[in-house]
């Protein structure tokens, strides 16, 4: 017998006004934390006031904790601090600096094995910004001898990778994150020190700096679904990739003693955010994301387990894009439906929970 499991598809409302507010703690007792990034629900944390260090905080858990995941960077008697992170499988790379050479070294190490650390490439200026893109890291490099700031790349799949210059022209890139083949980078001090967030397309036969935003403090920069979150003057702001003028601010430390949001990551609808000078990680659940009770046409979505699929009823004749984001923020899954092709295959989904969005309407909360 056909077991029919309807699911209950909780909207989140897309909305275009202000919708900032407080945020609240979450992680403390922090060394200054600057830089997350998120991968399967688990944060990982870099810090100033522990410059070797990296911490990783897991969603997943019922009450959430800070714990030392690495803390391996060679024996130095020169002060060596980790610059940035990138994370892709269980292999996370980093860039580290020699602050009394200026020289940075792109190095890599298991999550498993956290111990052992690997360096990949040597003699580097300073390494801000790092992103993974078809087994490619992407990296911002400060010249040594002052020749200005490039983005450079190597393979991450090969021993000792040769260095590919991919462009030049960066002024003081703060963080840099993909969405699909487009690279978006925050550029603290360009456009003669107002900040511009460019967008770069790696795939094109010569990438170039194309201004996404212009006037913009970026010091922070993540991809969520089909916005850019960026920290900004030391609030959160977003704005769509199909309409960047569409700028709304979604949190914002608005008490006594206000503090500088640095960075930003979301788990479902909620930011998490590292405030530097205070040690913490604080939080607060996007109101854009706000969850509710919904039904589509007035009508259950019913997915049939049987089958793998989900159906929508109430559609007109006209196309609909479909697009699935696993929590991370990442496209998983797209196709078209209609009234006479009201389904989607998700057969090759794992279990979890994932955010649907049907264009032209809203965007859904579904657990498979």
């Amino acid at each position: 017998m056909t077991k029919k499991i309807l699911f209950k598809f909780l909207f989140l409302a897309f909305c275009s006004h202000f919708s900032s507010g407080q945020v609240t703690d979450f992680i403390t007792g922090l060394d200054q934390p600057n830089r997350l990034i998120i991968d399967n629900n688990m944060i990982y944390v870099k810090g100033v006031a522990t410059p070797g260090e990296i911490i990783q905080i897991d969603l997943n858990e019922p009450t959430p904790s800070a714990n030392v995941l690495f803390n391996s960077l060679p024996a130095s008697s020169d002060p060596l601090g980790i610059g940035n992170i990138a994370k892709q499988g269980d292999v996370i790379y980093l860039s580290y600096l020699n602050d009394i050479t200026g020289e940075s070294t792109l190095a890599s190490f298991d999550i498993n094995s956290p111990t052992v650390l690997n360096d990949i490439v040597t003699g580097l200026g300073y390494v801000a910004a790092l992103a993974i893109y078809n087994d490619e890291l992407y990296f911002t490099n400060e010249d040594l001898s002052g020749g200005g700031t490039s983005l450079k790349k190597i393979d991450i799949t090969i021993s000792n990778p040769p260095v590919t210059t991919v462009l030049n022209g960066l002024t003081n890139p703060q963080d840099m994150e993909f969405n699909a083949n487009m690279l978006y980078i925050g550029d603290r001090d360009a456009g003669g020190g107002t900040g511009i967030i460019y967008a770069v397309d790696v795939t094109s036969g010569t990438p170039m700096l194309d201004t996404f935003i212009t006037n913009v403090n970026a010091r922070g920069v993540h991809v969520y679904n089909d916005y850019l979150y960026f920290s900004a003057g030391g609030v959160i702001n977003k704005a769509p990739f199909a309409d960047p003028s569409n700028i709304t601010t979604e949190a914002i430390d608005n008490d006594g003693a206000p503090e500088f949001l640095r960075d930003v990551v979301i788990s479902g609808n909620f930011l998490y955010m590292p405030q530097e000078t205070s040690g913490k990680i604080v939080t607060k659940e996007d109101q854009t994301l706000s969850i509710g009770n919904a039904e589509f046409g007035n009508r259950d979505i019913a997915m049939y387990s049987k089958y793998d699929k989900v159906t929508f009823k109430g559609l007109s004749s006209a196309n609909s894009k479909i697009k699935l984001y696993n929590l991370n923020g990442q496209l998983v899954l797209h196709s078209i439906v209609n009234a006479n092709d009201n389904s989607i295959d998700t057969s090759i989904l794992s279990s979890g929970v994932y955010l649907l969005h049907l264009e032209g309407h809203k965007t859904y909360k579904i657990v498979k």
